[in-house]
């Protein structure tokens, strides 16, 4: 089974080995969407996630308080982002994705569930997409900027 958890946020960002205008300090409401996957837990009266891969309101939560709010929202991404060479829609949608089977695969509250996708939108027409192997350069770099793994909130 697959789901789906959309976000928004907003930030600035600036490429420059661009040659036009994005060269420039700007800013963007990105969108993101992280896909995941993972067996439906089963029904049970004791399990609160019965019935779910993982709850969307503990999965929004983590995912706000230890990546939007920390890295990305109303941020510059070319000084937040730790371990970004190049704040490129591609490279940022692999280094969340890094950080998402970093920080969400096998985490307990969270089920069995598994980073399968990042999509960041930086316009309502432009996003990039990256999955499991787009993330590897970025896996190292985000486990050690990121103490290692999950942050305690």
């Amino acid at each position: 089974m697959k789901i789906c958890r959309r976000f928004k946020f907003e930030a600035a960002h600036q490429l420059p080995y661009h040659d036009g205008k994005c060269r420039r300090l700007h800013g963007h409401s990105y969108r993101m969407e992280l896909m995941f996957s993972g067996p439906v837990q089963p029904l049970q009266a004791d399990n609160p996630q019965s019935g779910f891969v993982a709850d969307f309101g503990r999965l929004d939560r983590i995912i706000r308080t230890e990546l939007i709010d920390r890295y990305l929202d109303h941020y510059a991404l070319d000084e937040s982002v730790p371990g970004l060479p190049y704040s490129s829609a591609e490279l940022l949608s692999a280094w969340i994705m890094a950080w998402c089977m970093s920080h969400l695969d096998g985490r307990p509250e969270l089920g069995a569930i598994r980073s399968e996708t990042v999509r960041v939108w930086e316009t309502v027409n432009a996003w990039a997409e990256a999955d499991r192997q787009d993330a590897q350069p970025f896996l190292s770099a985000v486990a050690a900027v990121t103490a290692g793994g999950v942050s305690e909130t």
